[in-house]
């Protein structure tokens, strides 16, 4: 199997991460930001993630991936839906995440982003998405502030969580796996921890090292 992704992409992220939790290998192949041609051959669109199967038939959209990739050997771990409450809190945060994370991912070192001309259609991809992102670094702080009380929710949750559900994984972890590319968030101890289990355990490197 091949796995076409982005680095940065959280939606790709929760692709990679079943492969990780199940101990499945996969040929993961990073596709230029600029190139539209490739996903478009495969399913007509420009999107990622995009499993191709051992049959040599494609499949896009990353939780589609991830419950396919789990009935191919036991134990099935995605047959429990997400926490109501991760969902409502995924929902909560996403666009102050975004908001977040875009400028900072135009300007790191992603692969899909190593031409000047696949970095220039990314930023121009995100500018028609979210305006300037200059003005949304300067907003960093206030959107912080804005994060807050939603980490500080999550951090008793994960401290009181008590059944392993992976779903709830696949959804909360790409998120902060992102935040992990912003230099002033203040990660608590339980959040920080969760955050390097996950990415040990699949395989999927946190972004501190990039951190603006």
């Amino acid at each position: 199997m091949k796995l076409y992704l982005y680095d940065h992409c959280p939606f790709c992220v929760r692709a990679r991460m079943i492969f990780g939790f199940k101990k499945i290998n996969v040929e993961q192949i990073f596709l230029m930001e600029d190139d539209k041609a490739t996903p478009t051959k495969m399913i007509g669109r420009k999107m990622l993630p995009i499993l191709e199967k051992d049959d040599g038939n494609y499949l896009p959209e990353s939780l589609d991936i991830v419950h396919y990739v789990d009935q191919l050997s036991e134990p099935k771990m995605t047959q429990v839906t997400v926490s109501p409450e991760i969902e409502k809190w995924y929902q909560t945060v996403s666009e102050t995440v975004f908001k977040l994370v875009v400028p900072r991912f135009t300007q790191a070192d992603f692969p899909e982003l190593n031409t000047p001309e696949a970095r220039a259609a990314y930023i121009e991809r995100e500018e028609k998405a979210f305006g300037d992102l200059s003005i949304l670094l300067k907003e960093t702080h206030t959107l912080i502030v804005e994060l807050e009380p939603h980490m500080d929710a999550l951090d008793v949750w994960l401290e009181n969580r008590k059944n392993e559900n992976v779903m709830d994984d696949i959804f909360i972890f790409p998120v902060l796996r992102s935040l992990s590319i912003v230099n002033d968030i203040p990660f608590s101890t339980v959040i920080l921890n969760y955050m390097k289990n996950i990415s040990q355990i699949t395989g999927v490197s946190l972004l501190f090292d990039q951190a603006k």
